[in-house]
């Protein structure tokens, strides 16, 4: 493996992980903000409400995939380069 695809891949990752993880404390901090109680822990839980479960499942899911895009994207342009073509051959 290429010298430059090991730090794509070193780089990209750490991007979106912190990525998800301001992104995942953010929509912790909405919920509660929103609805004053704590979002579901366990949404798979039968203790948790079907709707309460699906929304904040849509909400994590979508909001998380999309600020990872935007990580890797973003260091893309920052690092002014490309991601290499064959990084998920």
């Amino acid at each position: 493996m290429s010298p430059k695809k090991v730090r794509w891949l070193v780089a990209s990752g750490a991007a979106a992980m912190g990525a998800s993880f301001l992104t995942r404390t953010l929509l912790r901090k909405g919920w509660n903000a929103t609805t004053g109680e704590d979002p579901p822990l366990n949404p798979a839980s039968h203790k948790t409400d079907w709707s309460e479960a699906i929304v904040w499942t849509l909400a994590v899911s979508v909001a998380a995939g999309l600020s990872q895009l935007a990580a890797r994207r973003g260091l893309a342009s920052a690092l002014d380069e490309r991601v290499p073509d064959d990084l998920y051959d």
